[in-house]
């Protein structure tokens, strides 16, 4: 065995004893799990936020219960027993109201907005359940899309795209920050109240943060006892009259501001409103207040994606619109400089996964510094793992400008929420549609246009083209695994003079090689003159070696569009193909018995495939070595496309289709035969023949060695040489032969 081939051995043998190995030791019971690390008390009193169970367990049941209400109720402190408190986000001192009676609490049933189960194009696209704690969304469900599904089988439930939360306040809950002294006195706040303003003037107190958004809020009815009213109004788009509904509560806060929070939901739109009324009936007040964003945004195919939690925060700046993007390890990694947005107006800010997004927006969007409503706006965390931060569940909290109300002074703030795919349909009416691109860092200049405005246009007409020949057979939808396939041919069919040119070029090279091989061992002690000859023989046969890589660069900016457009289009997401249940999950054939490290549960037939397509592809139309060092790098190139198979073995399966169809077209569209040289060499304007001409080629030249055939060709020539002079016969038949030099016999 060669050296060479040991090396490769060893590799691969390493390699199979680091995925298999723990699994095997650990179902053996010869590895213990590992011990999972409880936090320390003292740091979990001083976070209340990262204390308690991690998002998504216990929470099966959507509403709290109606006991956990009451308990909240009877924590409000009686009269005269208001003990100070320290505000677990800021490290202030918390301002704790006395009331006379808590807030009656409400069936959390009678606090629900919309309907999961509206399938009609015109109703409720999401169910909303509110929280009367903290007054805010505890947890929204998509009546148009289903939850995640691990395996073959859907189970058709609706999706979260914002789950509850047992420790953390809702989404949309907010806190005040007051400043005591000012507010008694009816003035503005110091510009910097830690420091003494200097002269007589006492030292200000630090604004202290009352945390309505672990107080219980009384709930709005109307006459009749109604919680959720009915709206009316009129759809922004399409100006037709829509239904909506709407749930108000109301608080007042420890400086007397009485705050009143309204959210309405109405139908065909992906998100609500939130409005927010402050006022003050006695005398004029000053404050600010702290807006939660929304959070709890599931992870989307956690043990295949790349894309977990990101927060987003959209500026305006000069007529443009901005977008910054934070993963989620790096919030968490910044806990110490938290991540945030002041400069510029804020027109959105949220969490995003690969095909959803949360997001709040002030409404009416601004434009300038003096309507915007904002003052920073700051990435936080809720919830990290140590282990695995790029997991972490974090959010966004907005700070306002300050706020000043008084008796014939109420201040009125709108806001809406936005839940749902990442399409720019969905994102328009909320000026988000740069959320719809891909926005990772990509060092192939164009390719984002690309896929925005060309790939993902084109994906959807094919698609509406499958839909068309559907409705022929009595189908109402269309297949998107058929819609890749036809995009993919429709992109070749546009690249296919360059691919062509390029096939042609790299055969020209491959006949080339038997002559480059005889100049590299004639000159092989003057490089100079062998690359001189190499370039003289490239012009002669009309080859140019540069060439061959234009209509690669041409194609590399359409192949990467290409790829991001199917990575994140939410259209494929649940859409089923042959024996594949989600296009935009890997195929998932079969479930291994055990974990396998780098491969997880599942089997994926598509990479296989997609790397067995390759090598073929390769072995047809590579040029054969002609030095050692050309050997070599052909070898690796093979052993580097198994390595490939693990490094795109979790891709989505819509990009192992677009693999395969480009694969099965490249090899079907490419030239055949693998020529030589002949003569005085190829010619340099011939085109090579395909595989039917190399089929009748063979076979007259068997006929041309049979005996009868050539006195028949003698014959015929003999025929129509008729009526010529002789010296014009003889030189006919001797055409070809070689001629003898001057002077000899």
């Amino acid at each position: 065995m060669s050296t060479e081939k040991r090396l490769v051995l060893c590799v691969l043998l390493i390699f199979a004893w680091v995925m298999v190995a723990p699994n095997l030791l650990r179902s053996l019971g010869l590895l213990p799990p590992p011990a999972k690390k409880a936090p320390a008390p003292a740091q979990a009193a001083a976070d209340p936020l990262k204390a308690g169970t991690k998002p998504g367990e216990g929470n099966a049941e959507l509403k709290p219960p109606v006991a956990q209400a009451e308990a909240a109720a009877k924590s409000v402190a009686a009269p005269g027993q208001a003990a100070p408190k320290t505000d677990g986000k800021t490290g202030k001192p918390a301002v704790e109201k006395p009331r006379l009676a808590g807030p009656a609490p409400v069936d959390y049933k009678e606090l629900v907005l919309g309907s999961a189960s509206d399938k009609t194009p015109g109703g409720y696209r999401m169910e909303v359940q509110l929280e009367q704690k903290g007054a805010g969304v505890e947890s929204v469900l998509s009546s148009r899309y289903d939850a995640e599904f691990e395996g073959r089988i859907n189970p058709h439930l609706p999706l979260r795209i914002i789950r509850p939360d047992k420790v953390a306040p809702p989404s949309l809950s907010l806190t005040l920050s007051v400043d005591p002294v000012a507010s008694a006195e009816g003035g503005p706040r110091a510009e910097h109240p830690d420091q003494d303003p200097g002269g007589d003037q006492p030292n200000l107190t630090p604004a202290s943060e009352d945390l309505l958004d672990s107080e219980l809020w009384d709930v709005v009815r109307d006459d009749t006892g109604r919680i959720v009213l009915p709206l009316t109004g009129e759809d922004p788009i399409s100006g037709n009259a829509i239904e909506g509904q709407q749930v108000s509560f109301r608080t007042t806060a420890s400086n007397g501001v009485v705050v009143t929070k309204t959210f309405r939901l109405w139908q065909r739109m992906d998100g609500l409103e939130l409005e927010l009324r402050f006022e003050s009936p006695d005398r004029d007040r000053n404050f600010s207040y702290n807006l939660l964003g929304p959070h709890g945004i599931p992870i989307e195919g956690e043990w295949y994606t790349g894309t977990f939690r990101e927060v987003f925060f959209g500026t305006y700046n000069e007529g443009k619109i901005k977008v910054d993007t934070h993963t989620a390890y790096d919030v968490a990694k910044a806990r110490d400089k938290p991540i945030e947005s002041t400069t510029l107006p804020l027109r959105f800010t949220g969490v995003e996964n690969q095909y959803f997004a949360t997001l709040m927006a002030p409404y009416p969007a601004p434009t300038s510094e003096e309507d915007r409503l904002d003052r920073e706006s700051k990435a936080i965390v809720l919830h990290e793992d140590a282990k695995a931060l790029q997991k972490a569940d974090v959010g966004v909290r907005m700070s306002s400008k300050a706020v000043k109300v008084g008796p014939n002074l109420p201040q009125v703030h709108t806001y809406r929420l936005f839940a749902g795919p990442k399409s720019e349909e969905a994102l328009s009416p909320y000026g988000a549609s740069a959320l719809a691109t891909y926005r990772k860092s990509s060092y192939i200049p164009g390719a984002s246009y690309i896929a925005r405005y060309v790939i993902t246009p084109t994906l959807s007409f094919t698609y509406q083209v499958t839909r068309r020949v559907a409705a022929l057979f009595g189908y109402d939808r269309g297949n998107w695994g058929v819609a890749i396939i036809l995009l993919t041919l429709l992109v070749k069919l546009m690249m296919f003079p360059l691919g062509r040119k390029q096939a042609l070029m790299a055969q020209r090279s491959q006949e080339l090689q038997p002559y480059l091989k005889q100049i590299q061992e004639k000159y092989k002690d003057d490089k100079e003159k062998q690359t001189k000859e190499t370039f003289a023989l490239y012009k002669k046969h009309g080859v140019n070696p540069v060439s061959g890589c234009i209509p690669a660069l041409i194609q590399l900016p359409i192949f990467v569009g290409l790829w991001q457009a199917l990575n994140t289009s939410v259209a494929l997401r649940h859409a089923s193909f042959l024996w594949i249940n989600d296009l935009a999950a890997p195929d998932m054939l079969f479930r291994f018995p055990v974990e396998i490290m780098f491969l997880g549960h599942w089997f994926n037939l598509l990479p296989i495939v997609v790397v067995g397509l390759m090598l073929f592809q390769t072995k047809l139309f590579a040029p054969p070595p002609t030095t050692p060092e050309a050997e070599i790098q052909q070898k690796t190139m093979k052993y580097m496309m198994v390595f490939m198979a693990f490094m795109f073995y979790k891709v989505p399966s819509g990009l192992g289709i677009y693999f395969i169809t480009s694969s099965l077209w490249s090899i079907g569209a490419g030239p055949r035969g693998k020529g030589g040289p002949g003569g005085a060499g190829p010619a340099p304007a011939k085109k090579p023949p395909g595989a039917f001409s190399l089929f009748m080629e063979k076979i007259l030249d068997e006929a041309r060695k049979d005996p009868t055939y050539r006195k028949v060709i003698e014959k015929r020539d003999g025929k129509a040489k008729e009526g010529k002079p002789d010296s014009d016969a003889r030189r006919d038949r001797d055409r070809g032969k070689p001629r003898a030099r001057p002077g000899r016999k």
